[in-house]
């Protein structure tokens, strides 16, 4: 298997490409439902299967992929956003002080309404996210601040870009500062950043 980090740019596009060809499973509605085509929507299930989905492919080409345990990164990338079943998500670049106590709060309780024997491992999970500091936790927060530039690489997604006013500065402070650590990530997330300008999704103040 070729060094992805060998890649040309154009590869690493290609690459991204054929990634995103399992992102198309997120618009499959069940039960013969529809849902808009050109409009922007995506669920916190959404994200997470993306994740769960992307971690297979960086488990096996990141560096440190083979040392990490694949079962706890999937259980952290499951639970991560759970306390945003109560009051929903909030755009990373517009999180307050308050958002962040608020989502404290929740967690403990939608952690503490699950079934017992889920309860504590779900909560131990998410705090593991939180933290940041284990190599499991660091390498989903990683991918969680990545994940997006996938899923803007539908011209209707890339749209919300605009629509939340972020600029490029605020993209770059986010994902290149989680990406650092994982040489393969930091490549995808430079390349597919390059794309963005030159497709000029980015907010201009």
């Amino acid at each position: 298997m070729k060094d992805i980090l060998t890649y040309t740019d154009e590869e690493i596009l290609e690459e991204a490409r054929r990634l995103v060809v399992g992102y198309k499973q997120k618009s499959i509605i069940r039960y013969a439902g529809k849902r808009e085509i050109d409009v922007h929507a995506e669920s916190d299930a959404d994200h997470v299967f993306a994740l769960l989905y992307l971690a297979q492919y960086f488990l096996q080409h990141e560096p440190v992929g083979p040392s990490l345990d694949a079962y706890k990164v999937n259980q952290i990338l499951l639970f991560h956003d759970f306390p945003e079943i109560k009051y929903g998500d909030v755009v990373t670049y517009a999180k307050t002080e308050s958002d962040l106590e608020r989502e404290l709060s929740a967690a403990k309780e939608v952690f503490d309404s699950l079934p017992p024997s889920l309860s504590h491992l779900a909560h131990e999970r998410w705090e593991e996210y939180e933290a940041h500091t284990t190599p499991e936790g660091k390498f989903c927060y990683a991918l969680d601040k990545i994940e997006p530039l996938f899923e803007l690489m539908d011209p209707v997604a890339a749209r919300s870009v605009k629509e939340l006013k972020i600029t490029y500065d605020m993209h770059l402070g986010n994902k290149f500062k989680a990406a650092k650590e994982y040489p393969v990530m930091m490549r995808f997330t430079e390349v597919i950043t390059k794309d963005m300008v030159a497709r000029d999704i980015f907010w201009k103040e």
